[in-house]
């Protein structure tokens, strides 16, 4: 097997090769053989697994995030209770309610059935198993710890669904109110101010400036109506095309930290994201550049990303991870601070783990108060559109009634 790795040699040098192995475990004491402190070791692949290759698909896609929460769990629960390694897949892949998962866990029984190491049998499927999840196995077969790396995995996994969830939850009422704006604009103009247009003009009456604007507007979209829903399908798809572009996105990133409020919840989500991932590997015994390097899978934000990096080289150098933290805006000095602390009394996983912990408890306030905040504004931005076509609508009727 082919191996693209990168690691650190004794003088500091970072060497970028390729390695042949008969294994992921044979390649990593290979190079650790070597004097060289690992940083990134990934099989190299000429081109896409098939089907027929062991690449198995749940519903046309790769497993979902509660497939993988229920397979930590699971194996925390078996390893836990006394069981070895094989008895527990064996029981997995038997209580596996879908047939594409309940084929990956007998793919990784049979890997281990006939002697290699589960984190070897997760490293052939690197569509569900991460490096991070890989490494944290690898590490827990290492040092006989794997109950306890089940564990940390299962509540990595499972913080990380529980805080997708939060934030789809809190954007799925501002969409039903959005569609539902649209939807009213759309019956308001397309139906409801025609009819009154008409009657109006049989009554042969003076109106006032709003009311004919919002007539205007009316017979705009109900003529132009194709291309106004085209022109937002274009705009649409070259926002796609443009945040695509590395550079569009670097801006956007940069824009988006500086945004009141939703600035630092997205800064704060991705550094609980990142602190998360940290705590799992280092209680797991991940060595400490290992760990920053996978953990850069989980930051999507390009400013983000250029922290971590720069926590890395610091790291490579002999700095202090709490020193770069506390250096930067987009880390409050009190994450920063706990981080030194554990940094200099040796604890820096259990700081980080706390840390981590705290942020996420708050983060979900910060959620919730940002998804209560926009709630009333988009309650408010209907009733103003409904009051002013109201307004454009009945002012006319009124001086009927009056002059009448």
């Amino acid at each position: 097997m082919q191996f693209v790795y990168e690691a650190m040699t004794g003088d500091g040098r970072t060497v970028h090769e390729n390695l042949e192995a008969a294994s992921h475990r044979e390649a990593a004491e290979t190079l650790r053989s070597k004097g060289l402190f690992l940083m990134r070791l990934e099989e190299k692949q000429a081109a896409p697994r098939r089907v027929g290759a062991h690449r198995f698909k749940l519903g046309g896609r790769a497993a979902k995030t509660s497939d993988l929460v229920i397979f930590t769990r699971q194996m925390k629960m078996l390893l836990e209770s006394g069981s070895a390694v094989v008895p527990a897949l064996v029981a997995i892949e038997q209580q596996s309610a879908k047939a594409a998962f309940r084929a990956i866990v007998r793919q990784i029984r049979e890997h281990v059935e006939q002697g290699g190491s589960l984190s070897e049998a997760f490293g052939d499927r690197p569509d569900i198993f991460k490096p991070v999840f890989c490494s944290m196995v690898a590490a827990g077969e290492a040092t006989g710890t794997l109950p306890e790396a089940f564990a940390r995995l299962a509540q990595l996994v499972q913080q990380q669904q529980q805080v997708r969830r939060q934030l789809v939850g809190a954007m799925i009422y501002p969409l039903v109110l959005l569609g539902l704006t649209s939807g009213l604009m759309g019956v308001l103009f397309g139906f409801v101010i025609p009819r009154f247009r008409q009657l109006f003009e049989s009554l042969n009456m003076t109106l006032p400036l709003t009311t004919q604007i919002m007539f205007e507007i009316s017979d705009k979209l109900r003529v132009y109506w194709p291309v106004v829903l085209g022109g937002v399908i274009g705009l649409g798809v070259a926002g796609y095309l443009m945040f695509r572009s590395r550079q569009v996105r670097e801006k956007l990133d940069v824009l988006l930290l500086r945004a009141p409020l939703v600035g630092r919840l997205i800064a704060r989500i991705v550094m609980a994201r990142v602190l998360r991932v940290w705590a799992a590997m280092l209680r797991s015994h991940v060595p400490l550049l290992e760990t920053i390097e996978y953990s850069k899978a989980a930051v999507t934000n390009v400013a983000l990303l250029q922290l971590v990096d720069q926590v890395q080289e610091s790291v490579s150098s002999g700095g202090r991870i709490g020193r770069v933290l506390g250096d930067s805006p987009l880390v409050e000095p009190v994450v920063a601070s706990a981080i030194s602390t554990g940094e200099e009394n040796g604890r820096l996983g259990e700081a980080v783990e706390f840390v981590s912990s705290w942020m996420d408890d708050d983060n979900s306030q910060l959620i919730s108060g940002a998804a209560r905040l926009a709630e009333p504004a988009l309650v408010v931005f209907m009733g103003l559109i409904v009051a002013a076509a109201a307004l454009a609508l009945f002012i006319p009727l009124f001086d009927i009634a009056a002059g009448g």
